[in-house]
């Protein structure tokens, strides 16, 4: 498959566009489609995971997390990264912006891999900090494709 115009074909996701692949949301349906699976190399934290384990836990329960979290490490479809580098990369994204630190990671691993950054839905803080302080890289919003 050719990249979708909207998406590059390296990807640094967030923990929000697993946790809506899992739960069936529509911007998940979205990253099912065109990101997880496809010939893209695609990228997250351990954060994001983590985020990811608990969000689910919440939404349904430890049983269905654990099982989210073996799904996604059995298909490969999506590589682990972590750094002492990334660390600190996102140690200065922190210094630099008023977004989370989670975000933060998500930056600093899209500028690592020559990426952008993908996030399920608008965050107001994201969406602020890359108005008032382009970050250099692709910010895409699977929300925004979803309606296309």
């Amino acid at each position: 498959m050719r990249d979708s115009p909207d998406l590059p074909s390296r990807l640094a996701i967030d923990s929000s566009v697993l946790i809506a692949y899992f739960l069936g949301e529509p911007t998940g349906e979205l990253a099912k489609r065109e990101i997880l699976g496809q010939h893209r190399a695609v990228y997250c934290t351990h954060l994001a995971l983590s985020e990811t384990f608990y969000i689910l836990c919440r939404a349904r329960n430890d049983k269905f997390a654990h099982g989210a979290m073996e799904t996604l490490e059995k298909t490969g479809f999506v590589k682990f990264h972590e750094s002492t580098r990334l660390d600190y990369t996102a140690g200065v994204q922190k210094c630099a912006r008023k977004i989370s630190l989670a975000d933060c990671y998500v930056f600093a691993l899209a500028r690592d891999i020559r990426g952008a950054a993908v996030f399920a839905n608008h965050e107001r803080d994201v969406s602020a900090e890359i108005e008032a302080n382009p970050p250099g890289f692709p910010v895409v919003f699977l929300e925004d494709l979803v309606t296309k």
